[in-house]
Formats: structure tokens, sequence, C-alpha cells
């Protein structure tokens, strides 16, 4: 079983704070990294949901995926809250040309280690043709709470994830 969880993740944030995850087109080196994480927290300093302030962090993780926390006691993050945070997102893009990801795409390991975000057609195919199966690693861009990122279910083997089941996965041989 892959053993990546996150535990130091936001330590200022309990475990049922909201957290959304990005995708951007491709691994970025070190000073994208830290720029998109400098924006990012730029805009958690000054988070605001329906006047409220908001408890929030920004990272990214595998050089790969931005990754957003938000928490409010009691409290859901407005609408306008979210689109807020895509609004810094936004400002990455158009200062360092990172595109992001539609949320509908597979992001999982090849053989080589290397992240491929595909869409799901090519997911099945890759399936079906046994490049990818129950031992692939996959990465759950959907999960909602931090709890869950920190206890390792952000990468995890298909297997043990809704992967098996819509992509109908085999053992390798």
């Amino acid at each position: 079983m892959i053993e990546r969880s996150l535990p130091d993740l936001f330590t200022h944030l309990p475990d049922d704070a909201r957290i959304w995850i990005y995708a951007a087109d491709r691994d970025l080196n070190e000073l994208e990294e830290n720029r998109v994480v400098e924006i990012l927290q730029e805009f958690c300093a000054s988070w605001e949901s329906h006047g409220r302030p908001v408890a929030s962090g920004a990272a990214m993780v595998e050089s790969r995926f931005a990754v957003i926390a938000g928490h409010i006691p009691g409290e859901d993050i407005s609408g306008c809250g979210i689109d807020a945070s895509v609004h810094a997102l936004d400002k990455a893009h158009a200062e360092l040309g990172i595109e992001w990801l539609p949320s509908l795409l597979v992001h999982y390991r090849d053989t080589n280690q290397v992240i491929r975000s595909v869409s799901r057609a090519q997911f099945r195919a890759g399936a079906e043709a046994g490049e990818v199966h129950l031992e692939t690693t996959v990465f759950d861009l959907e999960m909602q709470r931090l709890g869950d990122m920190r206890a390792g279910r952000f990468e995890q083997p298909a297997g043990a994830t809704w992967h098996r089941r819509v992509f109908s996965l085999s053992c390798t041989i």
C-alpha cells in the first residue's frame, strides 16, 4: 500500500476544513511552485466569506497540484468565497502561463512514476490495454476534506478507489 499521507499539511486547520485541489498542466519548477504558493498565500491572508475571515492555507503537492484549504467554524464557505480563490489561480495563470486542467480528467502515475492527466476515455483505453490496473497510483482531486488528504487518500492504488469500479480495472499479470 502506498503511504503518502500529508499529516503536516495546514497544521493550523482542523480535519474538517474544506479543500480544493487544482491540477497544473505540467510539473512546475521550484520557482514556479514558490510563486504559485506566494500568490495563493497572499489571497489566503485576506480571504473572506460573507464578511467573515476564512482560516486558510495554500500549498503545492507533487509539483503539480495546488491545494487551497479553508475553514470557518460552524459555517460553509460561500460560492463567492470559492470563486475568489479561483481568481487567485487565474493570477498564477496570467503571470506564469500555468494552465489549470479541467476537473474531469484522471490523474495517475504511469509505470515510470510520471504524473499523467488524461480524459476518462483515455484512462479507460489504458485499462483495456492493460497499461493501467488495480495497482496504478491515482490522485483524487474530488476529495473535499483536509482530513482525507492528511490520511493519505489523495494518492492511492486505483484498486482502492472509485476507479476500480468505473473502469473495470484488473490485476497486473
